[in-house]
């Protein structure tokens, strides 16, 4: 795991849902990435006084059909593999409805192959 979020940067938000977003992001980037596999930690102030931040791994990532459901409650891209690691199929739900309760945006990048890159955004401090 590499965090590369600067430490002056911040952001005005709830500290503990904050927390629950991370952790709800890393918790899926590492049950659904490469076993012994990298995650990244990063985010950048915005022009706009928002912050970006970003979690990413170097998994299988997410096929293009699925990535606009992945923030459904209970969606599963592979609900096969998804039995082995347990879970809801809530957390990605739950990570979009904080960062928009905080007045944000959350959104997946991913190629099949490639990884995926859960971004979201939050007011600036």
């Amino acid at each position: 795991m590499e965090n590369h979020i600067p430490p002056t940067l911040h952001a005005r938000a709830d500290a503990d849902r904050l927390e629950q977003v991370y952790f709800n992001l890393v918790e899926n980037a590492l049950n659904h990435g490469c076993h012994a596999g990298r995650v990244t930690l990063e985010a950048r102030a915005l022009p706009d006084e928002r912050v970006e931040a970003c979690v990413r791994d170097n998994g299988p990532g997410i096929p293009p059909e699925s990535r606009d459901r992945v923030f459904d409650r209970f969606y599963r891209v592979d609900r096969a593999r998804a039995r082995g690691t347990g879970g809801t199929g809530l957390g990605l739900s739950i990570v979009k409805h904080i960062v928009n309760a905080h007045g944000g945006e959350a959104w997946v990048q991913s190629e099949p192959g490639n990884g995926c890159s859960f971004f979201f955004t939050l007011p600036a401090a």
